[in-house]
C-alpha cells in the first residue's frame, strides 16, 4: 500500500469495498459506514444481485447456505443479501480466509456528521468487542491498522455542513485520530453502477466556503447554484488527504493497488486563498 497515511481513494461499489478490506486488511482495522445499516445493506444487495445477473455462467446457490457460516452480526460476514436463490458471488462463497478475516474487522454505522465527529474524537480500539486474532494471524502482506470511512462526502451533502468549513472540520478530526493512533486513514465514496460521475467529477464539485450557505435560483437548472464564493471539493480535501485510485479501478500491480492522483491545482493553493 502507499506510504501515505491519509488517503482519499476513488469511488467503489459496496462489494468492491468489502472485497478489498477482506483481502488486504485485518485486525484492528475499523470500517465506518457513513449511512444507516439498512441503506448500506440495501445498496450491497442491489450491487451483488446485479453482478450475479450479469454473470450467467456462475453457479447458482442458496443465499441461506452461502451466508449461513458467517460470523456474528457485528462483523463483515454478517451482511445477508436476500432470501432465495441467486448466483454465487465471492462475498457469498465464504472461503475460509474470508470467514477468518471478517471475524476481526470492526464495522460501525454512523448516519450523521455530528455523530461522526463525536465518534472520531473519542475513538479507541480498546473499546471494540471484536475478538483479537491469534498472534500468527496478521500477514506481513496485509496493510497496517486502518480506519476506513465509506460515504464521507455523501454524509455531508445536502446538509448545512456541505461546505469547505464543514468538510475541513470533519477531515481534521479524522486526521487527528490517525496521528493519535498512528493508523492509516482512508476515505472511499460510494459508486453507483448506473452513475456517470467520475473521481475527477467528485473532486471538482463546488461547495460554499462557509457552513449554512444556500442555493440561489438559476434559469437553466432546477437545483440552482450556491450563493457567495465556492471552492472545489478537491481543493478542500487535498489539504488533508492524498488522492489515489483504488485497486478496484484495475491497477493491482502498481503501488500494491493504488495509483496516486496529482491535484490539478498548486499544492500551496487552498480554499482560504
Amino acid at each position: 500500500m502507499s506510504s501515505a497515511s491519509f488517503l482519499f481513494l476513488s469511488p467503489a461499489l459496496p462489494s468492491e469495498l468489502l472485497t478489498y478490506i477482506l483481502n488486504y486488511h485485518v485486525y484492528p482495522t475499523t470500517l465506518i459506514i457513513c449511512s444507516s445499516r439498512s441503506d448500506f445493506l440495501a445498496d450491497l444487495a442491489d450491487d451483488v444481485l446485479y453482478r450475479e445477473t450479469a454473470c450467467p455462467k456462475e453457479e447458482v446457490v442458496s443465499t441461506e447456505s452461502a451466508v449461513g457460516t458467517s460470523p456474528s452480526s457485528t462483523t463483515l460476514g454478517a451482511h445477508k443479501i436476500k432470501q432465495g436463490e441467486i448466483r454465487q458471488h465471492t462475498l457469498l462463497s465464504s472461503p475460509l480466509y474470508q470467514v477468518a478475516t471478517s471475524r476481526h474487522i470492526r464495522v460501525i454505522y454512523i448516519p450523521t456528521v455530528t455523530h461522526l465527529r463525536a465518534y472520531l474524537s473519542v475513538f479507541s480500539p480498546d473499546d471494540s468487542k471484536v475478538p483479537v486474532p491469534p498472534a500468527s494471524f496478521n500477514s506481513s502482506a496485509r496493510h497496517p491498522p486502518c480506519i476506513i470511512l465509506y460515504g464521507f462526502l455523501d454524509m455531508h451533502r445536502d446538509t448545512s455542513e456541505w461546505s469547505a468549513q464543514g468538510l475541513s472540520n470533519s477531515a481534521s478530526t479524522l486526521v487527528d485520530l490517525g496521528h493519535r493512533l498512528s493508523w492509516q486513514t482512508v476515505i472511499v465514496e460510494p459508486r453507483k453502477r448506473d452513475s456517470i460521475s467520475s473521481f475527477e467529477g467528485i473532486l471538482t464539485e463546488a461547495v460554499p466556503f462557509l457552513s449554512g450557505g444556500g442555493r440561489r435560483p438559476a434559469p437553466d437548472s432546477e437545483e440552482g447554484g450556491w450563493t457567495g464564493r465556492t471552492v472545489e471539493v478537491g481543493r478542500v480535501m487535498k489539504r488533508w488527504l492524498h488522492f489515489q485510485r483504488g485497486q478496484w479501478d484495475g491497477n493491482p500491480d502498481e503501488d500494491e493497488g493504488h495509483t496516486e492522483m496529482k491535484a490539478s491545482d498548486d499544492e500551496n493553493e487552498g480554499p482560504d486563498e
